[in-house]
């Protein structure tokens, strides 16, 4: 007698379990909802803030609430926080290095670079967001920039978007590592060193990776790999 009662209690329970699992299904959803319309907003481009603030100080804003970090010119500590970025004559803050690494930079984000005056070096490291379209907005830093790394960052990064690296002539270092996106990476690298003669490229892709490397540093003739 108590076998069919105690069927009903465990389909009970079985069925308050479902119910909870949906409900906790439904919250992290909506957490992740949450934090991509965060991600959203903090790579918004807002015109009006960066004619208050200067483009170096949105800039340093939209890298450092993302997750990276910034170093400016006469300063040797880098910047985490955008609350400890400080104030003083738009001028005097200028950024040299940018470390993106594990930052939520996504394509609208890249606007912020228009203008920068001296970004010589540039990481981006295992950030989810980083796509072609992304890398064909680093023109704006080709008056400048000397030292790029892009690594690990997913399968959104393809051939076209190393392609258009070509457009930074001035880069003295490229280093690429993990980027499954990328399917022809021999005719790929070629293309781009013939493109960048005096850039010394690195590159670990696919099962390749070594010989590329060592292939592409050949062909650096008399650059020095260290900026």
């Amino acid at each position: 007698m108590l076998r069919p009662c105690t069927c009903v209690m465990v389909s009970q329970r079985n069925g308050t379990k479902k119910r909870d699992n949906i409900e906790k299904q439904k919250v992290r959803t909506k957490i992740w909802v949450d934090y991509d319309m965060l991600h959203k907003v903090f790579n918004k481009v807002d015109r009006a803030h960066i004619g208050t603030v200067g483009q170096e100080r949105a800039a340093a804003e939209w890298i450092t609430r993302c997750g990276g970090a910034v170093r400016v010119q006469d300063v040797e500590e880098w910047f985490y926080n955008y609350n400890n970025l400080g104030t003083g004559p738009l001028g005097k803050f200028v950024i040299e290095e940018i470390d993106a690494s594990w930052a939520d930079v996504q394509a609208e984000g890249f606007d912020h670079l228009d203008g920068l005056k001296a970004v010589r070096t540039l990481k981006f490291s295992r950030c989810t967001y980083l796509q072609d379209a992304c890398l064909e907005r680093l023109a704006p830093l080709s008056h400048s920039l000397h030292s790029l790394e892009i690594s690990h960052c997913g399968q959104l990064v393809t051939d076209r978007g190393i392609l258009a690296l070509q457009d930074l002539k001035l880069l003295q270092r490229l280093h690429l590592v993990d980027l499954p996106g990328v399917k022809d990476p021999e005719v790929t690298l070629q293309t781009l060193q013939s493109a960048l003669p005096s850039c010394f490229i690195t590159a670990e892709l696919g099962d390749a990776g070594a010989e590329q490397t060592a292939q592409m540093a050949s062909q650096s003739h008399g650059t020095d790999a260290t900026l």
